[in-house]
C-alpha cells in the first residue's frame, strides 16, 4: 500500500466516522441543545469537505457530480460554526454575535461564484483555479479573525467562563484549539504554497488531520456536552431538593453510627451537620485543612475525632457521604437518562476513576450494576 492509498484510507475512515456521528444524532430520540446541533454541523462540514476531496481525487463519479461537490466550500464554515458551538456550550450568551451571520452570506456568495464559473466556463484548470486562490485568502483572513475571537474567549476571558468552570475545566477545548491553531498555520501555508505552485498535493496533510479532528470533535465534544448538560440538571435538582436529600443522607449515616458517650460526641455531630447541611462533601476540592479552618479546630484533633466516630479516615468519611448521595440518584428512575459519570461528578468526585473506585469500595458493586439492581 503506497502513501497515496494510506492517505485515502485515513480520509475515508474520517468520513465514515463523521457520517456515523451525524446519523446517531439525527436518529437519536434524545433532544439535544443548540451546542450539540452546531457541533453536528461542524463535523458534517468536515466530513463533506473530505467527501469532496475523496471523490475528486479518486475520480469516482462523472464530471457533473464532481463539479457539484466543488461548488460548496464546506471547510469555510468549520471555524465560525465551532465558535457558535462554544457560545452555547459555555453558556456565554443565548444568542450568537451578529458578525457570525456574515458567515452564511459569504458562504452563499462563494457557492454562487463557484457554480457560475463551473457552469458557464467549465474551466477548472484556469479561471476556477485562479478564483480558488483569491477565495482561500479571503477565507483565511476571516477564519483568523474568528479564531482570534475564540482564543480571546477561552484563554483570556475568565469572567465569561465563570459559570462553566463549576462543571468543566474546559482543558479538552483548549487542547482542541491548540490542534486547531496548528491546522490554521498549516492551512495558511498551503494557501500560500498553492498560489505560487498550483500544486494541490500540499493540502493532503490537511485532509488527514481533518479526519483526526472529526473523531476528536465527534467523540470528545459529544461526551463532554452530555456530561455537562446532565450535571447542570443534577445541580439544579440538588439545589431545589436540599432539604429532602439532607434528611435522607443524615438518616443513612446515623444508621451506621454507634451511640457516643464522651465529650467529643457533640463536636463530631456538629462537624457532620456542617458537612451535610452546607453540602461541603459535594466540593471535589474539600479537604481536612479547609474543614479545620471552617470549624476552628486543629487538623490533628479534627482527624482524630473523625477517625474515632466515623470509623473512617477523613477522605473515606467524605467519600462515604458522596456515595450515599450517588446511590440516591442512581436508584431514582427519574435519572435513568443521565450518565453515571455526571452523577458521580455531581456527588463530589473529581473524576470517573475515583468515583468508580470509591463506589466499589463502599458497596462492593460498580455504579452500573447498582443502578441496574436498584432502579
Amino acid at each position: 500500500m503506497n502513501v497515496d492509498s494510506i492517505i485515502k484510507f485515513i480520509i475515508l475512515i474520517g468520513i465514515i466516522q463523521g457520517l456515523i456521528f451525524n446519523l446517531f444524532l439525527f436518529f437519536s430520540r434524545r433532544k439535544f441543545d443548540n451546542s450539540i446541533k452546531y457541533l453536528n454541523v461542524v463535523v458534517l462540514c468536515l466530513s463533506l469537505n473530505n467527501v469532496r476531496e475523496f471523490v475528486f481525487d479518486g475520480d469516482y463519479f462523472n464530471d457533473t457530480f464532481i463539479y457539484f461537490y466543488l461548488s460548496f466550500p464546506w471547510h469555510f464554515l468549520v471555524v465560525p460554526i465551532f465558535y457558535a458551538f462554544l457560545i452555547y456550550y459555555l453558556r456565554v450568551s443565548n444568542k450568537l454575535p451578529s458578525f457570525l451571520k456574515l458567515t452564511y452570506s459569504i458562504f452563499g456568495i462563494e457557492t454562487l461564484i463557484r457554480i457560475n464559473i463551473i457552469v458557464f466556463t467549465n474551466n477548472l484548470d484556469g479561471l476556477f483555479a485562479e478564483y480558488i486562490i483569491i477565495e482561500e485568502m479571503i477565507n483565511a483572513v476571516y477564519s483568523i479573525f474568528i479564531f482570534y475571537k475564540i482564543i480571546k474567549l477561552i484563554f483570556f476571558d475568565d469572567n465569561a467562563l465563570e459559570r462553566i468552570y463549576k462543571f468543566d475545566n474546559i482543558e479538552w477545548i483548549k487542547n482542541i484549539l491548540k490542534f486547531g491553531f496548528f491546522l490554521m498555520v498549516l492551512w495558511i501555508f498551503a494557501v500560500i504554497y498553492y498560489s505560487f505552485t498550483r500544486n494541490a498535493v500540499v493540502y493532503d496533510p490537511l485532509k488527514v488531520l481533518y479526519s483526526i479532528l472529526i473523531y476528536w470533535l465527534g467523540y470528545q465534544s459529544l461526551i463532554h456536552s452530555k456530561i455537562l448538560n446532565d450535571r447542570i440538571f443534577l445541580r439544579d435538582y440538588v439545589e431545589n431538593s436540599k432539604e429532602d436529600l439532607d434528611k435522607n443522607l443524615k438518616r443513612a449515616v446515623l444508621n451506621e453510627r454507634n451511640n457516643f458517650h464522651d465529650k467529643h460526641k457533640i463536636t463530631f455531630q456538629n462537624i457532620e451537620n456542617h458537612i451535610i447541611d452546607k453540602h461541603r462533601y459535594l466540593d471535589p476540592l474539600f479537604s481536612l485543612e479547609k474543614l479545620s479552618e471552617e470549624q476552628n479546630i486543629s487538623v490533628s484533633v479534627l482527624s482524630k475525632i473523625i477517625n474515632n466516630y466515623s470509623s473512617y479516615n477523613f477522605s473515606d468519611y467524605v467519600n462515604s457521604l458522596r456515595i450515599e448521595q450517588a446511590k440516591k440518584l442512581l436508584s431514582d428512575d427519574s435519572f435513568d437518562q443521565y450518565t453515571i459519570v455526571a452523577i458521580g461528578l455531581e456527588s463530589g468526585f473529581n473524576s470517573k476513576s475515583t468515583f468508580y473506585t470509591a463506589f466499589k469500595k463502599f458497596t462492593s458493586q460498580t455504579p452500573s450494576i447498582y443502578r441496574e439492581l436498584n432502579s
